[in-house]
């Protein structure tokens, strides 16, 4: 399938910078594009309307990883270097750049702040950036979460000051270099209406690395079939698993917010009938998603706006097909009045 197939111009304009709440909103008054595939309709809705799409019974299943500082300070001979944390690899290695000149492999810089904390350069890659270990490893998130800072275009003062409205508000678990931000849309109060309804809540885990920090998202082979994403790791508990089969066996509906988390279900269902159980897993998934793929065990996707020629669009093609998904994007494009990205606007898919 042709790449150029998901492309559209999106005015940069439509992408806000900062999340909403600190732009004076509540975090459910964001706009919904609601695509029900069994009656072919596309219906323009606010989030908080998202209550009347729910079942009492329908199982809700949520990322509860968030974002950390992804650049550290370290010793580079009598010099400081700015080390940048790109993602995480399933043989205990990162990507980094390190910004500093004459680098070499086997060269070791040392933690400006955690003088136990030590970073390996191995093998360069491309684009300035190279594989490393950081030792001891469990040591350096502590250190992102504590010392570091943000090299992209967030807002350091709100980013620092206000870091919550960076996440949703049932994160929990550190460890995402990329924001988990399907689930930025829920309050604490809709949330609570949802419990209300009957509609059961599941968290498992996923967090967000070098797919989104590298821009491996965006698909720049001709045929999708040809692109590649990276490894990210996921935790599925022993009481999210149960809740997940409990849901299979009595054919209740399940809802993947965000595709984190469609790719972490989906991946338990590998190499399984549809609605077969699964069991509780933390491992890695390189799971691509894309038309022509079998959904086993989601039915209900909630997503945000995504970028053209993305994996991502790619993904929500191959759940809602691809002219169900490009028919809403030039919906919402010829409607001008929505907002693309971590910080934008959602999509429901029933």
């Amino acid at each position: 399938m042709k790449t150029e197939d998901f492309d559209f111009h999106n005015d940069s304009r439509a992408m806000p910078t900062d999340p909403i709440e600190l732009r004076g909103k509540r975090r459910d008054s964001g706009r919904m594009i609601v695509l029900d595939r069994s009656k072919d309709t596309i219906e323009h809705k606010v989030f908080s309307d998202i209550l009347d799409y729910f079942r009492p019974g329908d199982l809700l299943v949520l990322n509860d990883s968030y974002m950390l500082s992804n650049t550290l300070d370290f010793w580079y001979g009598d010099e400081v270097a700015q080390v940048i944390v790109y993602g995480h690899e399933p043989d205990n290695t990162s990507i980094i750049e390190v910004r500093s000149e004459q680098l070499r492999a086997e060269l070791i810089l040392r933690s400006v702040n955690d003088d136990q904390l030590t970073c390996t350069l191995l093998t360069r890659q491309p684009d300035r950036l190279w594989q490393a270990k950081f030792e001891p490893a469990e040591r350096l998130v502590p250190a992102l979460d504590q010392y570091g800072r943000r090299s992209d275009d967030l807002n350091p003062t709100y980013w620092k000051t206000k870091p919550k409205a960076y996440r949703s508000v049932y994160a929990k678990a550190p460890g995402s270099l990329e924001i988990p931000s399907a689930g930025l849309h829920f309050s604490t109060e809709l949330l609570s209406q949802i419990a209300a309804k009957g509609i059961e809540m599941a968290y498992i885990t996923l967090h967000v690395g070098a797919t989104e920090v590298l821009s491996v998202r965006h698909i720049s082979e001709e045929e999708i079939e040809n692109h590649k994403v990276r490894s990210e790791y996921f935790e599925v508990g022993a009481e999210a698993a149960a809740q997940i089969n409990r849901a299979l066996a009595e054919g209740r509906r399940i809802i993947a917010v965000g595709t984190t988390v469609m790719r972490t279900l989906e991946t338990l269902a590998l190499h399984k009938e549809p609605k077969a159980p699964i069991q509780a897993q933390a491992t890695w998934t390189d799971l691509y998603i894309y038309p022509g793929f079998q959904f086993k065990i989601v039915d209900v996707l909630l997503t945000n706006l995504h970028q053209p020629r993305s994996s991502h669009i790619v993904l929500t093609a191959a759940f809602a097909s691809k002219e169900f998904v490009m028919r809403s994007y030039a919906e919402i494009l010829e409607r001008g009045d929505y907002e693309f990205d971590m910080f934008g606007d959602c999509m429901l898919i029933l």
